[in-house]
């Protein structure tokens, strides 16, 4: 991702708009084209250089990295896979059964006129290697439509660095992206900044870590679960390591989610995003809760993501979009719905919510960190 080039296309789309143990990734494919990766993506625009370096990136929770091929067997000894940087359709079908594969680096961020040779590289990639996709990520403004009947990828990829750019669109890229995934039958992986001051992104002096940088980081990525997304990705490891490995203070607040993102994947994998709705303030180009959900919410500033899984069980991942303050939250329950569970990132269970009963309807109370998410089942 280079910083100037994407600095020239944001801001043509800033003023059009001022409106991841390693085992081989055995992909299940699906009709169409699109794949079930078995484990949810962590990952960062970085990798390992040794054995330290890559014992930091599994410590601080992550699963995924991009590097040389040179790199797979120590990325596989310290249970990380790579998105292969140096790969060639020649490579992939020598080293496709290779532990330390997640698949083939293509390109990042085409234009749409780049599109016709990039959907000729991901074929050459699929041909030579069935079981890993080609990788290929988008900038968060292009025509999907274009991209998806052209290149055919085999999941959905996008950058949109909303701390670095502008919140307001935040949830409308997600919104649409999520729309796209769906149709097309493909898992919707998403790019988030590292560090939420936009002095990075930009070059300025001064450049630190925000008091405020956990919950806003929390917040892109809660959200980008309210939205399914399968994968998180991290913009960029620099910002999260020193080049000894240790931790930068960024870092530490992404390894904190990682470690939960790697508690809730198992079982986030196994959902699929019915519908999403917030509260008040409404975000640009996003839905009310309906009058008629199931659950509803007197409280601002929430996201509510809707999630079913195969079996039937209906899922919701609530969110608190307010980065500033820890609250507690009454989610009001039609009378159908007998009861509720949240999961514990740090029991990796599920544990039974209270819910009292007024009127034949339940209300229940959940704790929401600054800019968090629980993950509630209906029982």
């Amino acid at each position: 991702m280079v910083r100037f080039r994407r600095r020239a296309v944001w801001l043509i789309f800033a003023l059009s708009f001022s409106l991841a143990q390693a085992q081989p990734e055995r992909v299940v494919l699906r009709e169409g084209g699109g794949w079930e990766p078995d484990r949810f993506m962590i990952s960062a625009w970085g990798a390992p250089t040794d054995e330290a370096t890559a014992q930091a990136y599994a410590d601080a929770g992550f699963n995924t990295v991009m590097a040389k091929s040179d790199m797979l067997d120590l990325c596989a000894k310290h249970g990380l896979r790579a998105i292969v940087m140096d790969a060639t359709p020649e490579l992939a079908a020598k080293m496709k059964d290779h532990p330390g594969v997640w698949g083939w680096y293509v390109q990042d961020e085409p234009k749409a006129e780049e599109f016709g040779k990039v959907g000729e590289r991901v074929a050459l990639f699929h041909a030579a290697d069935a079981d890993h996709p080609a990788y290929v990520n988008l900038m968060a403004w292009m025509d999907l439509k274009q991209y998806l009947q052209t290149v055919k990828p085999r999941f959905l990829s996008y950058d949109y660095y909303q701390w670095w750019w502008n919140p307001q669109h935040y949830c409308w890229r997600l919104e649409v992206h999520r729309t796209a995934a769906l149709e097309a039958g493909l898992p919707l992986l998403c790019w988030i900044e590292a560090n939420a001051d936009p002095r990075w992104e930009w070059g300025k002096a001064g450049a630190t870590t925000l008091a405020d940088n956990l919950p806003k980081l929390r917040q892109s990525v809660s959200l980008a679960v309210a939205y399914g997304v399968q994968g998180i990705q991290w913009f960029t490891g620099g910002l999260c390591f020193e080049k000894d490995g240790r931790l930068k203070r960024s870092g530490e607040d992404v390894a904190l989610i990682n470690h939960e993102l790697q508690a809730l994947g198992p079982t986030l994998l196994s959902l699929k995003s019915e519908a999403v709705y917030h509260t008040s303030p409404l975000p640009p180009h996003t839905a009310a809760v309906p009058a008629d959900l199931w659950l509803q919410s007197p409280y601002r500033n929430l996201t509510l993501g809707l999630l079913r899984g195969a079996d039937g069980s209906r899922c919701v991942v609530t969110v608190n979009r307010d980065i500033a303050h820890e609250r507690e939250v009454s989610l009001h329950l039609d009378k159908a719905v007998a009861g509720l569970e949240a999961f514990d990132p740090a029991g990796q269970q599920w544990q039974a919510v209270e819910v009292e009963r007024v009127g034949g309807h339940g209300v229940a109370r959940v704790k929401l960190a600054a800019g968090g998410m629980v993950l509630l089942q209906v029982r």
